[in-house]
């Protein structure tokens, strides 16, 4: 009985010891944020065949990559790659008044062109010359390089710390609260990447073909963000 009750007083005890012990804390948020503009542009061709035989589909099909690119080419842009995916040829199923009828087939491709610029000229150079050239439409949008993604979380994480430790600063100068000492970092993914704006081909063919010279294109701007919270504590 006597050994139960001594366990039960030194129980007690540490978690007495355990609350007079207790550091207060401070849990801040720090944040920030960043404006940036693309540094590459992504278009997509789609290409499409039709025929009555798999054989004149596929070779109709490469007719037209064989035209973008020529057209590639013919911009005099350099800084760019040319990638194909997507290529599968499906029977051409034709449903008229809910029944089906095989027609030949329809050959599929997108070509995937990435150009490496932050200035939207070579972009504008291929453009046209597609518009020119090729008779198909293609769509294409802005994004940020991985390069560029890692050098912009880095930044904005540092920017999210420094900001968490000014506004412990000031709460700690501003309640003379003493000396502080960072007890625990929580810190995530970033809460805004990068969101490609998307366009078409169509709405720049007019301007395109009434000017004669290739389109004006404009680079917006989008905002980035992070945060990261950060416990301080101090003794007082």
């Amino acid at each position: 009985m006597k050994r139960i009750f001594a366990i039960l007083v030194l129980i007690i005890g540490v978690q007495m010891v355990s609350f007079g012990q207790e550091t207060s804390k401070i849990i801040v948020d720090g944040k920030s944020e960043i404006k940036v503009l693309p540094d590459e542009a992504l278009i997509r061709v789609s290409l499409t065949s039709k025929a009555m035989k798999t054989a004149d589909a596929t070779e109709d099909l490469n007719k037209k990559a064989a035209a973008v690119t020529k057209a590639l080419k013919q911009s005099g842009v350099k800084n760019y790659e040319l990638k194909a995916d997507n290529y599968f040829v499906n029977v051409n199923r034709v449903y008229t008044k809910g029944t089906s009828k095989d027609s030949g087939y329809v050959a599929n491709q997108t070509l995937r062109v990435l150009v490496k610029d932050n200035t939207g000229e070579d972009l504008a150079k291929i453009m046209e010359a597609l518009h020119t050239n090729v008779d198909m439409g293609f769509q294409f949008e802005f994004q940020l390089s991985d390069k560029k993604k890692k050098e912009y979380q880095e930044e904005l994480l540092m920017l999210a710390i420094r900001d968490a430790k000014s506004k412990a600063e000031l709460i700690v100068n501003s309640l003379e609260l003493g000396d502080i000492a960072v007890h625990q970092v929580i810190y995530g993914e970033a809460t805004n990447s990068y969101q490609p704006k998307m366009y078409r081909s169509e709405s720049m063919r007019v301007s395109a073909d009434i000017q004669r010279t290739p389109p004006t294109i404009e680079l917006d701007e989008q905002i980035l963000s992070d945060q990261v919270k950060v416990i301080f504590t101090f003794d007082k």
